[in-house]
Order: C-alpha cells, then structure tokens, then sequence
C-alpha cells in the first residue's frame, strides 16, 4: 500500500507549508545556536555563579529532555590553588518552557566536596545570573570547615540536600540530612532562605533543626549523648536560635560520674566565624537550678573559649560536686546557692587544668556524711552522760573561692553552727582533692566541752593543747589530708 501523502494543491498553500518548514528549519539553527546547555554555556553560568573558574573532565549535552551531565567538574579562583568545590557528577535538565523563562528544572549533585573558607569569600557578585533552578538536590555531598592546626577540618555530611526555587522570585525552601561533626551526631535541617540578591552571608534565613545523640566524648574533659531541637532565624552572620537540649547522662571524663542535664537557651550564632553569644539559658542539673548567660568565641589572643556567668538560686550542693568528685558518695549534703564566673579555653589539656572560675556560695543545713569520720569526731569528745553523739548538728557554710591551674584557692571559708564557728584560708587541689586550709576555731565554751558539730571534729586532737588552756575557746586550727579523708588539727 502507497504511503498517504498530503500535497497542498493550491500555490498559497504550498507557501504556507515552506514558511513552516523555514520557521522550524530556523528555529533549529537559532536554538543550536543559542541553545544553553553546550559546554562553553553551561561553564559560563556555573563560573558566573560562584564567582569561579571552572573546569570539566567529561561533558555531554542532551536534547530530550533539554540538558547535559558534567563530570569530574572543579571550580577554583585565582587567589587560591585549593578548589573550593568539586563535584563527581553534575547532571542538569529542564524542558522547552524553562528555556524560554530562563528556568532550569533539576540540578542534580553527587559526591561534591566543598571546601568552606574558600567558599565563603566571593570574588564578583554572583547576583547578577538570571537562571532559575526549579530543584538542586545534593547527595553524599562533604562541607570542610578548617581549624587551626595541626587539627584536621571538620566534615559536615549531607547525605541528601534539597533546595527549590533557587535564586527565584520571593523564598527558597531546602531540607537536610547532615552528619554533624562536633560534636558527632545525626542533624535534620529544614527551613527558608531569601532570594534578595545580597552576599550569602545577608541573605534573610529562617527554619527548625533536630539534632539526635550527638556525643560529647570528642571535647574529651565531658561526655554523653546530647538531643537538642529548636528554631533558627536571622542571617548567617546573626542567627538567633532558641531551642531546648536534653543530656540523661551529663558526665566529667575524669571521674565517670553523670547527671541529667535539660537546658532551654537563647542565643545568637555567628555561622560564618563559628562565635556564640548566650543572652540567656536555664538549666537543670541534677537538682541545680541554673541560670546562664555569657559567649563562646575567640578572644584577643585568637584562641576560642567559654565565658560565662552562671547564677544557682537552688540547688543541692551533692550535686553540684558529684561529677567532680572520685569517691561514689558526696562527703556533705546541703542546700546551696553560688554565683559563678567561668571561663573554658578550647585545647586538648585536662578539664580541671584549664577550667578558671571565681565563685561566692553558701550552703544551708549541710551535714557532713562519711559515717566513720562524723561518729569518730563526735565521739572523741562525748560526755559522761552522752552514750550517743550528735551527729546531725547542721552547719552554714559560705566563703569565696578563685579555681586556676587546678587549684581552688579559698580566699574566705566561713563555717557556723549554734555552738561555734570557724574561718579559714587556703588552698583544694582539684585533681588529687587534697585539703590545706588554715583558719580559727571560736566556740561559745571551752573545746574540751564541745559534743557536738564543727567544735567536736577538733576536740580530740587538740585535747593536749586544751590540758594546758581549760578555758580557751578561739584556737588556730587546719584542715588537711582529702576531701572525702580529711584531718581536723591545731595550727602552731
């Protein structure tokens, strides 16, 4: 059978059917011509972009749909011979109506690397590019922030980055899943970022986050795994974040010994230096009420550390020095109050070695609690009539304390119950706990009598001292041997 074949039999429209085929035969030629996704074309938009110079390994360009797939593609600035990003696979698409919005349906990124602190010093602005990019979706694509040396640079891990309508009208939406490196944990981002033409670093941002068992063994001096949610908004160079941080086992690495710590926190985020300001944070640490306010950031020398002011208008004083303590039981119970100036520097030394602190504290109704210690002391000096001693007499403790190199030095230490009272000076060392603390002993009557609280600890010790002076009743005494140990003495 004979192919049926349409003839126009009439001149006109013979006419129509060659202006036709000259319009196709023209349009085909002027989208060769034009068309966006040839090698010099799609380079020119990539380097336009990100105000680089880039380079392919392989290209290839596709006509339906509209696109191409560049491989081993590497961009670099003069000012550098470090690439701030490379990408293995690069594959863009779009369709015959994009083409004429100048829109770009799909980029799709595989295995990029981006190098940060090359990233983020533009050279041109890259504002000025008129293409629309419907979707950028990024997979197992590595972000390197650098430290100082000799420490490796972080790795941010985004196992999947979704943007739409980048550099379109009005906002631009993305979703991520990041591996956070430090400390190490699973990071879900999800939010909004302006199209307003201006430098990354202005550009208005807006989201939620949900980081998930972040481990906070890396800092070393601390541990436990870290839940934290909350909200973002502001610019990159000034991001407020308000959230919540939940840590069921809070612990010092020296001594293995945890507490719960929540935390709900204000506070304002440098992303581009990595500086932190704390305007305000509560807290609850074990049974500790805590309120915080204070930075993390470089100081004059450049180095990176924590400066905070930290105010407990409740708490148990058990808890406050369980995580810092060897032994398994506090050695005193008690209500306690403190305010606190800390300051932590980053580095690999030892927690206690470089924690700096100046504290005011009192604790109300302490009891001193290592049964052998508190029995034995009361004992020594029990009277004819007193088969059991007091052991419960409660103490006020308040006093002043400055830590530095891992030592608290005690520039006041006041201890007060209803029948004496003592004042000392003198020195803890945190890491050893040992004691060396110098002071006076008042008493309302002899020392020879004292039966009970902060009188009967010195009693038989200083009993000799006593024979010589019955009605003495304000003696220089020490404290010595450790925390949980210690020895109650005269000071000659």
């Amino acid at each position: 059978m004979r192919a049926l074949q349409y003839v126009p039999r009439s001149k006109a429209g013979r006419i129509v059917v060659l202006a036709i085929a000259a319009a196709l035969v023209a349009g085909i030629v002027a989208l060769h011509h034009y068309w966006p996704f040839t090698e010099s074309a799609v380079r020119a938009e990539l380097s336009s972009s990100a105000s680089a110079d880039v380079h392919f390994g392989k290209f290839r360009r596709h006509y339906f749909p509209p696109g191409c797939v560049a491989e081993n593609v590497v961009f670099t600035r003069k000012q550098s011979n470090t690439p701030l990003l490379t990408i293995e696979k690069l594959e863009i698409t779009s369709n015959l109506g994009g083409l004429i919005r100048h829109h770009v349906s799909t980029i799709r990124a595989e295995q990029a690397l981006v190098n940060w602190r090359e990233w983020r010093n533009p050279g041109n602005d890259p504002s000025s590019t008129r293409t629309v990019v419907d979707h950028l979706i990024a997979t197992n694509t590595v972000v390197e922030v650098a430290q100082s040396q000799p420490k490796q640079p972080l790795r941010f891990i985004f196992h999947r980055l979704k943007i739409d309508n980048l550099r379109g009208p009005g906002n631009s939406n993305f979703e991520a899943d990041v591996d956070n490196p430090l400390p190490h944990g699973n990071l879900h981002l999800s939010g909004h970022f302006g199209n307003s033409g201006r430098a990354p670093k202005q550009a208005p941002v807006g989201g939620t986050y949900k980081l998930e068992k972040a481990d906070l063994s890396v800092f070393k001096s601390v541990g436990g795994l870290l839940s934290s949610t909350g909200k973002f908004q502001g610019t990159l160079n000034r991001l407020i974040v308000d959230g919540e941080t939940t840590t069921p086992e809070f612990e010092v690495a020296k001594t293995h010994h945890a507490q719960p710590l929540t935390t709900r926190f204000s506070a304002i985020v440098d992303a581009i230096h990595g500086d932190v300001t704390l305007p305000h944070v509560t807290a609850q640490f074990g049974r500790d009420d805590l309120d915080v306010r204070g930075a993390i950031a470089r100081g004059n020398d450049g180095k990176r550390a924590a400066v905070l002011e930290i105010n407990c208008p409740r708490g148990r004083i058990e808890d406050t020095f369980y995580p810092f303590m060897h032994k398994p039981q506090s050695a005193i119970l008690g209500d306690v109050t403190f305010t606190m100036d800390v300051r932590i520097p980053g580095g690999n030394e030892p927690f206690l070695k470089k924690l700096s602190l100046q504290s005011d504290f009192r604790i109300q109704n302490a009891h001193f609690v290592k049964p052998e210690t508190q029995v034995q002391l009361s004992k020594v000096a029990e009277a004819p009539d007193q088969r059991q001693p007091n052991t419960a007499m409660p103490v006020q403790i308040q006093g002043a304390v400055k830590v530095q190199d891992g030592i608290a030095h005690f520039a006041r230490l006041s201890l007060q119950d209803h029948h004496a009272s003592a004042s000392f000076r003198g020195n803890y060392e945190l890491t050893d706990e040992h004691v060396d603390l110098h002071g006076r002993l008042k008493t309302e009557a002899s020392l020879t009598k004292a039966t009970k609280g902060i009188g009967s600890f010195f009693a038989k010790i200083l009993e000799p001292f006593f024979k010589k002076k019955p009605h003495e009743n304000v003696v220089p005494v020490k404290i010595s041997g450790t925390y949980n140990n210690p020895k109650f003495g005269l000071d000659l």
